[in-house]
């Protein structure tokens, strides 16, 4: 497991005990539920980046087809004409 996320599991196993109102004996079952809370979170960002995936390939695919050029190069936002500042 990676620091990062060890160190997520014992703050959230840190912050249960707290809001149980630090009781004595239940570190196990505090570190169980969060083990559990980052299981669930890490499988959710794994779906979601998966199905964002998808929908980026479905949407090139679908720009190939109707025959619109895909760039690699990202687009810059047009920027509206600088107005001068008073002061």
């Amino acid at each position: 497991m990676a620091e990062r996320d060890y160190d997520w599991i014992a703050r959230r196993a840190y912050s249960l005990w707290e809001e149980e109102g630090r009781p004595d004996g239940r570190d196990e079952d505090h570190w169980q539920t969060a083990l559990s809370d980052w299981e669930t979170l890490n499988a959710s960002a794994t779906e979601t980046t998966a199905k964002a995936g998808r929908r980026i390939a479905e949407a090139q695919a679908s720009a190939v087809q109707e025959g619109l050029v895909i760039t690699e190069e990202p687009v810059q936002p047009v920027r509206k004409s600088a107005r001068s500042r008073k002061g």
